[in-house]
């Protein structure tokens, strides 16, 4: 078996079958379909199993509600091929997509092949690309890019050598924050990068969805990650860590300029850290990104007169003529 597809589902019933579908209408035909039903309460496992039934490379589990990064290393431990893709359940891709990448990978002796994709909602198709180039990228070009978001954290936009994902520290935990957690690791461990320069995957945005939550734990609990990744690259790749402490400053930001209501005990220690890391950090990140004068401005605002988000936005409506 070359490839094994994982696709989580939880109460995905309107999207499933078109994402199946997809699947199911692949141009590569070596492959299996691992498709873990995390508890569902609607019909979204009785239509994985019409195609676990009538396909036998179709493979259907069913387990008690745990999270998305659960299901996957549950689907990680049945899989067989020598390469793994991931496909969310309520996306769906190009027919082409893994003859593209899985002929990329054989071609090149690639480790992890990367490819574009289109952002879908009720009323939009756009194109999203990270990095416009097509073929090998050296290692260092990877991870400099990845510390930069010019190459996304996505699971879903890329296949992986399966030995790539095991090992203890990288096995799929309950942090609920997905593939941004443990991306710059499983680069990390792989040598040979290929990047295909098509827009394969279609990601649907939905509003609902959990990495859209942006409610103030959540927004803990990402600048915690992003200061995890940061860390590693000041020990692994230090000649890259002003891209990653940029990383880190968005999320921080992020944090605290939505800051307005009381945190546990836990949560108020995260943002002390981030309200430091931006002031250490603010110059660093206008600098590398050469942000606009509104975004100068705010940052102004939020260091200098730092008592959260109301007063942070009652300044800056004040200032709206400068824009």
């Amino acid at each position: 078996m070359k490839l094994s597809i994982i696709v989580p589902v939880y109460n995905v019933e309107p999207y499933i079958e078109q994402c199946l579908e997809s699947i199911h209408s692949q141009i590569f035909k070596d492959f299996e379909c691992i498709m873990i039903d995390d508890g569902s309460t609607d019909k979204s496992g009785d239509i994985c199993k019409v195609y676990a039934d009538r396909d036998s490379r179709f493979h259907f589990i069913r387990q008690q509600n745990k999270g998305v990064n659960f299901a996957r290393d549950t689907a990680l431990h049945q899989a067989t091929g020598e390469y793994v893709g991931f496909v969310d359940a309520d996306d769906y891709i190009d027919k082409t997509m893994f003859s593209e990448l899985m002929g990329s990978a054989l071609e090149n002796k690639a480790d992890i092949v990367i490819c574009n994709w289109w952002e879908i909602g009720e009323n939009f198709c756009k194109p999203f690309m990270h990095y416009n180039v097509n073929g090998s990228i050296a290692k260092e070009l990877a991870m400099l890019n990845l510390a930069s978001d010019n190459i996304s954290s996505h699971l879903w936009n890329k296949i992986f050598k399966r030995h790539l994902l095991y090992g203890a520290e990288l096995l799929f935990t309950a942090k609920n924050m997905g593939d941004y957690s443990w991306m710059h690791y499983i680069f990390h461990k792989a040598v040979n990068f290929f990047y295909v320069d098509k827009k394969l995957y279609f990601y649907r945005y939905r509003v609902d969805s959990i990495i859209h939550n942006t409610n103030l734990t959540k927004m803990v609990q990402r600048y915690a990650i992003a200061k995890e990744r940061r860390d590693f690259y000041e020990l692994y790749y230090p000649q890259m860590l002003v891209f990653a402490n940029v990383g880190a400053f968005k999320q921080a930001w992020n944090l605290c300029k939505n800051y307005a209501c009381p945190l546990a005990s836990g949560e108020k220690e995260t943002y002390l850290e981030a309200d430091s890391f931006i002031k250490e950090f603010a110059n660093e990140y206008i600098n590398v990104l050469k942000v606009g004068k509104k975004e100068r401005i705010s940052l102004w605002l939020y260091i200098h007169f730092n008592k959260g988000v109301r007063m942070w936005k009652s300044l800056r409506k004040k200032i709206v003529f400068l824009h």
